[in-house]
C-alpha cells in the first residue's frame, strides 16, 4: 500500500533549514543541458515524512522532480529528456501541497534624529594701537653759586689748615619719566550653549498589504 506523504512548501517550513546554502534554487533559473532556458524556481517542495527535498516549483506552476535536476556551478541542470519538463514525483503536485502561505506585509515608520547646525557664533579677537597720555609730577635738584663777604679774624693754625689746595663737589640730581608697560586683562567675553527639548509632530505614508480571500464553488453546482 503506497501511502500518500504531506508535501510542502518549504517557504512555509519555519523550523526547516539547508544543510547548505548552495542547496537554495529559489530564484535561479532551471535550464536544460544545451542552456535553453526552462524557467523560474520559485520555490523548494518537501516531503516532510522523508524530510527531504523532493521537487522544484517553477513560476509558472509547473513542478519539476528534483532527482532530475543536476547543480553545476551554482546552476540548476535538467538532465534528462530536454523535449519536456518531467513530470512532479509520484505525490507531488499543485492540489496536493497541503499549505500556501501569502504573506501579508506592511511598513512601519521608524522615526530617528541627527545632529544638524542650528547656528554659529564666532568671536575674534584683534590688537588695537591708539596714543594715550598721562601726567607725572618729577622733581628736579638746582644748584645755586653765591659769594658772600666777611671780614673774620683767624689764628695762625686756622690759617695753616685753610691755606691748602681743596676740591669740593655738590650733585644736583632729578627724575626723570620712565615709561614701561603691563597687561592687564579688563574684561571677558564668555560663549555658553544651553540645550532645549521641544516635541515635534513627524507626518510620513507606509504601505501595507490586503488580502481578499474569494472562494470559487465548483462548476457542477
Amino acid at each position: 500500500m503506497n501511502q500518500q506523504h504531506e508535501i510542502r512548501k518549504l517557504a512555509g517550513l519555519d523550523d526547516w533549514q539547508l544543510e547548505d546554502s548552495d542547496q537554495d534554487l529559489r530564484g535561479k533559473m532551471l535550464k536544460t543541458e544545451d542552456g535553453s532556458e526552462i524557467g523560474t524556481i520559485v520555490d523548494l517542495l518537501a516531503d516532510t515524512d522523508d524530510k527531504r527535498i523532493v521537487g522544484l516549483r517553477l513560476a509558472d506552476g509547473r513542478v519539476v522532480n528534483v532527482d532530475t535536476v543536476d547543480v553545476r556551478d551554482g546552476c540548476p541542470v535538467l538532465v534528462i529528456d530536454h523535449s519536456h519538463v518531467p513530470p512532479a514525483p509520484k505525490g507531488v503536485g499543485r492540489n496536493d501541497v497541503t499549505s500556501e502561505h501569502v504573506p501579508i506585509v506592511e511598513e512601519r515608520m521608524i522615526v530617528g534624529k541627527r545632529q544638524v547646525e542650528l547656528g554659529r557664533v564666532t568671536v575674534r579677537t584683534r590688537v588695537v594701537a591708539e596714543d594715550v597720555s598721562e601726567s607725572i609730577s618729577l622733581r628736579e635738584e638746582h644748584l645755586d653759586i653765591e659769594r658772600r663777604p666777611t671780614d673774620q679774624r683767624i689764628d695762625a693754625a686756622q690759617a695753616n689748615a685753610l691755606f691748602q689746595d681743596k676740591t669740593v663737589e655738590l650733585t644736583a640730581t632729578g627724575e626723570e619719566a620712565v615709561v614701561s608697560k603691563q597687561a592687564v586683562v579688563t574684561g571677558e567675553v564668555v560663549l555658553n550653549k544651553h540645550v532645549d527639548t521641544r516635541d515635534e509632530q513627524v507626518d510620513g505614508t507606509v504601505r501595507h498589504t490586503e488580502v481578499e480571500v474569494e472562494r470559487v464553488p465548483p462548476a457542477d453546482r
